[in-house]
């Protein structure tokens, strides 16, 4: 299936009527239409959530003795230091813990260009996160958390914007980041996930993905060793870019 295909199946997702709706006008519904389009669409979210989420070996004393980042950020200041979170020679994300909305702290210069969720959704413990989806593409997320034993947990993403970052050059991955944004969002709804995080404030913190009984996330460890550093805030645009 083309990537244009289940871009517009997404949208779909988001407009369809409920089953069984009233449906009004002299030319009766299509069944080849947007139903097979919808159809296509949730499987490839369930596919996509069966991969992520798919549980793993139990992992030993997964709830004793993890680190609290959070904690060691709140020490330092929430209002002056933020993470940053990086994956091999990649450029960083940038984590705040903030009650702001995710507008608040993206350049004016970037150009939304779609979004999920609500701004205005209360969550406990919010947390706003700006990663990087392709050189031109950045998605800025809020969420809620809580901390269970010694392991930070959150369920779903309340909000999520997507941005185009003006003057970068368009590549192959751009078409993949609209299309991750969406299916990923929809695969990650109403799936607890928790972090166990290993380390120190000095050399940073390495995290494994867990399910709440501490069964392993396989399909979340792909991407290589992810470490959390600390550092003073300053524009999200030179963090992004260090």
């Amino acid at each position: 299936m083309r990537s244009t295909t289940i871009l517009t199946l997404a949208a779909l997702l988001f407009t369809a009527a409920p089953p069984g709706a009233a449906q009004t006008g002299a030319e009766p519904p299509s069944a080849s239409g947007d139903e097979q389009m919808l159809a296509e669409l949730r499987a490839a979210v369930a596919a996509m959530r069966e991969e992520m989420f798919r549980p793993g070996p139990l992992v030993p004393g997964w709830n004793a003795g993890g680190a609290d980042p959070d904690a060691e950020l709140r020490a330092a200041g929430a209002d002056r230091h933020v993470f940053l979170l990086r994956s091999g020679g990649d450029p960083p994300g940038v984590i705040m813990l903030s009650n702001r909305g995710i507008r608040e702290f993206a350049p004016a210069e970037w150009q939304v260009v779609d979004s999920y969720g609500s701004a205005t959704e209360p969550v406990e413990a919010p947390t706003v996160q700006f990663s990087w989806l392709s050189p031109r593409y950045v998605i800025g997320t809020r969420a809620g958390g809580f901390r269970r034993d010694t392991v930070d947990c959150g369920t779903g993403i309340a909000h999520a914007l997507l941005y185009e970052v003006p003057g970068e050059t368009m590549t192959e991955d751009d078409e993949m980041a609209l299309l991750t944004f969406r299916l990923a969002l929809l695969a990650r709804e109403g799936v607890t996930t928790c972090t166990r995080w290993e380390g120190n404030r000095t050399a940073g913190w390495t995290g494994r993905p867990l399910l709440p009984d501490g069964r392993s996330l396989p399909g979340l460890e792909g991407g290589g060793e992810e470490r959390l550093t600390i550092v003073p805030i300053a524009p999200l645009a030179e963090l992004m870019r260090r």
